[in-house]
């Protein structure tokens, strides 16, 4: 909120030291009031008789600005300092450089600008004089610094990416702090301030602020702070002496928190500035520095949105390619091992199917029906030789011989046959026994309990239920014989 702005009636009581004279009123309580601007011509008037001609000072220059060829600059020693002003026309008479920190000579007159309230000393010649006593201080304590290597990069602590506490040392009735505050309000709002209200100007400010810095390094676990920033606004030279004692140095340069100092104006220079982590030329720039920017991180997270997006997009697609010729190789070789499998299965099933009792039987009588095909050719075709020899000799004899002889053969290989066949081996009291589903029985522990089963023996078939299963044992009985030829 801007401040409110009241109006003020001034009522100056006059001291018998001035150099001018004052008439009282009737009332001697209460003097008699005047305006601002007779005031000020009063001054005027005063400092003209108190200072009649032009005077000479030596000092150090301490703030110098050249405006349109104008000169504005203050003089200063250990103890006070004055405002100065040097038009273009002096300058350009005078044909001198000068800049801020040099020691001068001077000469001109005292005179007070009502306008604006101010006294200064109006120069009309001025001469160098060298370096002054607050220069060559400075000087003197950034070379020592400088070897000591407190302002290489490498002593210089990284800031972090993005800080969620910070603290700002500074005074808390300064311009500093509000713009600080406001630029953060605008640049990231999610970081939190923790204002350090310390001295900024004056003989006890440097020991102030680090006796401040201090107690926040040691807390920073705790209070959970990423950086610190030391800053203040604009001011003299002389305003802002605090921030080149070396003390207050050597505490920013032996802080574990990094720290972005900013200190006056732009053209102002420090020695905390120079020890600093990072150096800002305002205060509003210091949180700059300091600061992500939202609007920019919502840009930079939104490219990275898009990024993770086509990544994770050409990433599936990869994934899926790789899935699918996965799934393609899976189902080949699903396919081709139960090809395999039903291969093996058809193999095993035909196999058992061959040795089922009605195939072998089958086989057998295949068998018996070729060797009587066999036999029947073999003695038609001896019959026919036998005609043949019969109607060279005597029919009846040669008859009757081959006919013995004939019936000879066909005995020895009906007893041949007989005596392989199945019925032959079930007369020799062997019998083939097979369950309900016609599956051959070899042992006895392979019918189940309850189970039906079926005897074959020579004259038929004996039909039985079993009991109980049989147990092993028969190792020693011989196999019924099988010819799956």
């Amino acid at each position: 909120m801007p401040p409110r702005l009241w109006g003020i009636v001034v009522h100056v009581r006059l001291m018998g030291q001035l150099p001018f004279h004052w008439t009282p009123s009737n009332d001697r309580q209460k003097p008699i009031a005047m305006s601002v601007s007779e005031l000020g011509s009063r001054i005027s008037a005063a400092l003209a008789e108190g200072f009649p001609g032009s005077v000479c000072v030596q000092g150090e220059i301490g703030t110098f600005a050249d405006r349109r060829g104008h000169w504005y600059l203050t003089l200063r020693d250990d103890k006070a300092t004055i405002s100065c002003v040097m038009w273009a026309s002096d300058v350009r008479r005078c044909g001198v450089g000068v800049k801020a920190g040099d020691a001068v000579e001077v000469e001109g007159e005292v005179v007070h600008w009502s306008p604006q309230g101010r006294t200064q000393l109006r120069i009309r010649t001025i001469r160098p004089g060298g370096e002054g006593a607050w220069q060559a201080a400075f000087t003197r304590l950034c070379a020592e610094l400088r070897g000591l290597g407190w302002f290489d990069d490498a002593a210089k602590k990284p800031l972090p990416r993005v800080p969620c506490r910070v603290a700002v040392v500074t005074s808390a009735a300064g311009a500093a702090l509000h713009d600080v505050c406001a630029t953060a309000s605008e640049r990231w709002p999610a970081c939190r301030l923790l204002l350090v209200d310390a001295p900024v100007q004056g003989p006890r400010a440097a020991a102030g602020m680090s006796e401040a810095l201090r107690r926040l390094d040691a807390s920073s676990g705790p209070m959970e702070i990423d950086a610190v920033i030391l800053t203040r606004g604009g001011g003299s030279a002389e305003d802002l002496q605090a921030f080149n004692d070396r003390g207050l140095a050597e505490t920013i340069h032996h802080l574990k928190l990094p720290i972005v100092a900013a200190i006056g104006h732009e053209s102002d220079t420090t020695v905390a500035e120079l020890v600093a982590d990072v150096r800002a030329s305002t205060p509003t720039q210091a949180v700059m520095r300091l600061l992500p920017d939202q609007d920019e991180e919502r840009v930079r997270l939104g490219l990275l949105a898009d990024d993770l997006s086509q990544r994770m997009t050409r990433m599936m697609g990869r994934r899926s390619e790789h899935l699918a010729w996965a799934q393609d190789r899976l189902g080949a070789a699903v396919s081709a091992r139960l090809a395999s499998a039903f291969g093996v299965l058809t193999r095993r099933e035909r196999a058992l199917l061959a040795r089922r009792p009605d195939a072998v039987l089958s086989r057998r009588r295949a068998r018996l029906t070729r060797n009587a095909d066999m036999l029947h050719r073999i003695g038609m075709a001896r019959i026919a030789q036998a005609r043949g020899r019969l109607d060279a000799a005597d029919p009846e004899v040669a008859i009757r011989g081959q006919m013995a002889r004939w019936a000879h053969a066909l005995s020895s290989r009906a007893g041949v046959l007989e005596a392989i066949g199945p019925t032959a081996v079930m007369a020799r009291g062997y019998s083939v026994t097979v369950g309900a589903d016609g599956r051959l029985i070899t042992r006895a522990s392979e019918p189940l309990t309850g189970e039906d089963i079926c005897t074959h023996v020579r004259d038929g078939v004996i039909h039985s239920r079993v009991i109980a299963p049989g147990t092993a044992g028969d190792e020693g009985q011989p196999d019924l014989p099988c010819d799956d030829a």
